[in-house]
């Protein structure tokens, strides 16, 4: 930035047409996927619980099952988060620029004494 200010902040270079078909991709694809089957995982066991009620096993696979319910939580919880870190990078790159920028420009001559070497 030899000339300071904001200059050359056009040309950050970032995979935005990627970032937005990965956030689409996790939003209509892999959560909604990841939620049907977590929820077909939870219905086998619920049938297998039932089947085994009273017996050690029945009781390690409603353990088995809370866990998982938690382990989906955590994984859609993490989806999520990825889907909107996607969306928000360019503004948050484009943010840490501008304020490189304005640290940086303390250390410029003024703007008379730039190039009189």
């Amino acid at each position: 930035m030899s000339g300071g200010g904001t200059e050359g902040l056009d040309i950050l270079k970032t995979n935005d047409p990627g970032k937005s078909a990965a956030a689409r991709a996790l939003e209509t694809d892999i959560q909604p996927d990841t939620g049907r089957a977590g929820t077909y995982a939870d219905e086998a066991t619920t049938a297998a619980v039932t089947g085994f009620t009273g017996w050690a096993a029945g009781s390690g696979l409603k353990d088995v099952a809370d866990e998982w319910d938690r382990q989906v939580a955590a994984l859609q919880n993490r989806l999520s988060a990825d889907k909107s870190a996607l969306r928000s990078a360019r503004i948050e790159f484009r943010g840490q620029d501008l304020r490189t920028a304005g640290i940086l420009d303390r250390f410029l001559p003024p703007s008379g004494d730039r190039g009189n070497g």
